[in-house]
């Protein structure tokens, strides 16, 4: 492919972007000659200039610096510090222009960008304090211990579901998705088929309403996401536009793709609160909104983390690699969740106090989402 950008026409577009954002796949992208130091860093920062879709969105968040070109500006001047051009030697591994490199992707603070370096070199976003301290409000062992009857059932190593123990609340079903990856390993390829047993188990035993618990899940393939959420869709609805960037400017990008959740499978689609936390990302943030579509789902829990765009590989010019953000993703009605997450309707935090090892463990959240229930379905 020609140029800088990854795409030439819209037809390649399109196809790129339905390969990526259903399978859950990376594109790799043409390099470049190779080149010195320097100019390894303007190639990198000029890619996430002319490709990277939201980055005066993630720019404006950043406490430090006005703008891009001001990072750039900074970065260059470090590197400058550290391999001078007189001294080139100095530069023996390229552990200095890996870690401005590093140093200069992070600014963005975006999740879906990543560095990759030969000899086990790498980067990605660290999680943030915030998201440590809502992970620890979630604990898959204390939710079936201490709420499901019989510790629940496992099916697929991705979902966890049950009905809850307690007298008051053993008419309300609950289900864990750990994330939406498309597995490799054959014994679990086909994991997603199991969401039609379980839903048929919550047919079975006459559940009122399903607790659909996606704390902490990391995202995965959209496909898969979108599978699943048709099993709790009772109307079919659009749910999601993407762009693809296909030039240097900041809104230059393809015609729309729109995305929509349908009714499939075996179906439940009486009431169901959806428990969301910061930690819920990615493809987990498109079953968000596809499930958010239908009247009888309510999102309770904190806000999603923020991050849209599938991962677009591409090698650099001295043969290392990154991925980028590179679609741009809306609601239906173009509002942009990037950075900022999706907001629940009902917001229920977690207890933030340092455990007791005395106390048996609860889960705060859980236990709000569980009594708005009861006052939802009129208990």
């Amino acid at each position: 492919m020609k140029g800088s950008y990854f795409v030439g026409k819209t037809k390649a577009l399109c196809v790129t972007l339905a390969v990526v954002f259903m399978g859950g796949c990376n594109v790799f992208l043409g390099p470049e000659p190779a080149s010195d130091p320097q100019a390894v860093l303007k190639n990198l920062w000029t890619d996430f200039n002319e490709i990277h879709a939201y980055i005066d969105i993630r720019m404006s968040d950043n406490p430090e610096f006005e703008s891009w070109e001001d990072v750039y500006d900074n970065y260059h001047a470090l590197l400058m510090r550290r391999i001078p051009p007189d001294n080139p030697d100095n530069e023996r591994d390229g552990t200095y222009l890996f870690e401005t490199c590093k140093d200069m992707l992070s600014e963005l603070m975006d999740p879906h960008v990543s560095l990759f370096a030969p000899g086990g070199n790498y980067f990605w976003l660290k999680n943030d304090d915030i998201q440590k301290r809502e992970e620890k409000w979630f604990s898959l062992a204390v939710i079936k211990k201490n709420y499901l009857l019989d510790n629940g059932f496992d099916k697929g190593g991705f979902f966890t579901y049950g009905r809850f123990k307690s007298d008051l609340y053993n008419n309300i079903g609950y289900l864990y998705i750990a994330s939406f990856v498309d597995s490799e390993k054959l014994e679990q390829a086909d994991w997603p088929k199991e969401i039609d047993g379980i839903t048929a188990f919550f047919q079975d035993n006459d559940i009122d309403a399903v607790v659909i618990d996606i704390r902490n899940n990391s995202g995965g393939s959209g496909q898969i996401a979108e599978y699943i959420a048709g099993r709790f869709t009772s109307a079919q609805k659009n749910y999601m536009k993407a762009r693809v960037k296909n030039g240097p400017g900041r809104n230059e990008f393809s015609e729309p793709m729109t995305f929509r959740v349908r009714p499939e499978g075996t179906r439940f689609t009486k009431p169901i609160a959806l428990l969301t936390n910061v930690a819920t990302v990615s493809a987990a943030e498109w079953f968000t909104m596809a499930i958010k579509t239908q009247s009888h789902v309510r999102h309770m829990g904190t806000t999603t983390r923020g991050a849209f765009s599938p991962k677009t590989s591409r090698p650099m010019i001295n043969g290392w690699y990154y991925t980028i953000s590179a679609y741009r993703v809306t609601d239906m009605n173009g509002e942009c969740f990037e950075g900022k997450g999706i907001s629940p309707e009902y917001i229920f935090t977690g207890d933030s106090e340092e455990e007791d090892p005395t106390v048996e463990r609860q889960d705060t959240q859980l236990d709000n989402v569980l009594m708005e229930v009861r006052r939802w379905l009129n208990y």
